[in-house]
């Protein structure tokens, strides 16, 4: 096994710990807190460290998966039958991590999670939650056609 492989590998480790992470925040805590909006976000959120707690997984997994992921086109690219599945896992990895700094940083994490809805109507709670979940629908579909395109380049 090369360094190029042995990148590959752990990113898609890395990877699928964010699927993992993503999943778990779709199936128990996104129903928690968007279950019963806008009430749902203000009870979960508003004097907890809930918020906290959640970015505690996205802060540890994130910067070494993004690392990872320079990583495994940089030493993949050289290779011709790697270069396509690598280009589309870097292309879709690194726009979801823009989108998540455009988007969803400031339509729903800053607004909703930290400051508990604080100073919006139930309205804007209600649709900026609801626009937030669809997307991160999305977006997690976004990592699982990463995690393909990583395998992709395993099998090339």
């Amino acid at each position: 096994m090369t360094i190029s492989d042995a990148v590959l590998w752990i990113e898609l480790l890395l990877v699928g710990c964010i699927i993992g992470g993503g999943v778990y925040q779709r199936t128990s805590l996104i129903p928690e807190w968007g279950g019963a909006l806008p009430g749902s976000v203000v009870r979960y959120f508003r004097g907890t460290n809930a918020a906290a707690a959640i970015s505690r997984f996205w802060k540890t997994v994130l910067p070494p998966a993004s690392i990872g992921m320079f990583a495994a086109v940089a030493l993949n690219w050289r290779f011709v039958d790697r270069r396509p599945w690598v280009g589309l896992a870097g292309a879709f990895y690194f726009a979801n991590i823009a989108a998540t700094v455009v988007y969803f940083f400031p339509h729903g994490v800053t607004p909703l999670m930290l400051r508990s809805g604080e100073g919006m109507s139930d309205d804007e709670i209600t649709r900026m939650a609801k626009s937030w979940i669809l997307w991160d629908w999305i977006r997690l579909a976004g990592v699982v056609a990463i995690f393909f395109f990583l395998l992709g380049a395993i099998k090339a």
